[in-house]
């Protein structure tokens, strides 16, 4: 079986086009999830509290909840993380390595 081959069209991005394109959309996801921890930040200072005392008086079982739903979204943030490092290790694997064949178009 043969590798398909792509047509050529007239906008077709280059290379270091689709590169600079994959690092922004990696750069913002970054970016939103920097904005969830920091709001997911705020929402625990102010269930704490400025003195940590609390103002709410929550029982210890709302606290052990709020804590596990805390962690709950903090777990999938280290998890969508991964996902952006492996992006980024490909993608710069891919600039790296990628060479064209005399079916390809790209500007190497």
């Amino acid at each position: 079986m043969s590798m398909p081959n792509i047509p050529n069209e007239l906008h077709r991005p280059s290379k270091e086009e689709v590169v600079i394109d994959l690092l922004k959309s990696i750069a913002m996801e970054e970016t939103a999830l920097s904005q969830l921890i920091n709001a997911e930040a705020e929402k625990i200072q102010a269930f704490v509290g400025k003195d940590l005392d609390f103002p709410g008086c929550p029982s210890n079982e709302f606290i052990l909840k709020f804590s596990g739903q805390v962690f709950k979204l903090l777990d999938v943030i280290v998890m969508k993380e991964w996902l952006l490092l492996r992006k980024l290790e490909n993608v710069m694997e891919f600039n790296e390595t990628h060479h064209c064949d005399e079916h390809c178009d790209c500007e190497e």
